[in-house]
């Protein structure tokens, strides 16, 4: 594995640059905890113009910080300065470095934890027979429960299919609570030969006896023959031939 690090730094003379007559770029660089860490070292002489016969002597330390990756190898690391370029700017001598970081990768294999016996029996719990559910008091207040809970009642959806159901168990159990006048006129038609069914309506909201006869596939005369209508009231009962048979 190949890491180019590009460095840039400018670095600011006293006076003008005129010319560069030397230059020299060491590095000196360690590890620690996987941190590489040193700084580069320029050197060398110039002159403040280009006309000038003194020469002066400049040296320079650019410090420098890099993170290895985990998968680097430490004892495969290598280093070394890749390229070195500059240029002048009045009395700013900019430098390029490409300093190239060379290792090995490494396999990073996960630590596995060790789980012992004991380990292992911490995360269960022994129940005693004193600990089971039919043991435990499960005398339990429904209002303060609701209330703590802060239960929302069943919607108007259900509400009206339970009522749905009530009503049509008590239209299952009406001919089971006939009174003594209606048991009579079932049994009186038994008497000849012909047996006839009947039917026992309660009447129910928006209904009129030309709806109720449609149903029963009867006319509103039979209806009135065989109940005493003055009004039409709701969830009275109506008793009805079945003219099918006839």
């Amino acid at each position: 594995m190949k890491k180019i690090i590009n460095y840039e730094k400018d670095i600011e003379f006293k006076t003008t640059i005129g010319e560069i007559c030397t230059i020299s770029l060491e590095h000196d660089f360690t590890v620690d905890d996987r941190t590489l860490k040193g700084e580069f070292i320029i050197e060398g002489d110039y002159k403040p113009n280009s006309l000038s016969l003194n020469k002066e002597a400049f040296t320079y330390r650019l410090p420098l910080e890099y993170d290895l990756e985990d998968t680097c190898d430490i004892e495969s690391l290598n280093y070394d300065i890749d390229n070195f370029e500059y240029n002048l700017n009045d009395n700013k001598l900019e430098v390029y470095i490409d300093f190239g970081v060379r290792y090995e990768e490494k396999t990073v294999t996960p630590t596995i934890p060790v789980i012992t016996e004991e380990d292992l029996n911490k995360d269960f719990e022994t129940i005693e027979p004193s600990d089971r559910l039919d043991s435990v008091d499960l005398d339990i207040n429904l209002e303060e429960t609701i209330e703590q809970n802060d239960i929302k009642p069943i919607t108007t959806e259900i509400d009206t299919e339970f009522t749905i159901e009530e009503e049509k168990e008590e239209e299952e159990e009406i001919p089971n609570r006939l009174d003594d006048e209606e048991q009579e006129l079932i049994l009186d038609s038994t008497i000849d030969d012909e047996f006839i069914t009947y039917h026992v309506h309660i009447v129910r909201e928006g209904e009129t006896l030309e709806t109720i006869a449609m149903k029963y596939g009867t006319t509103i005369d039979i209806i009135k023959e065989y109940n005493s209508i003055e009004m039409l009231e709701l969830k009275s009962k109506l008793i009805i031939p079945d003219c099918q048979n006839e």
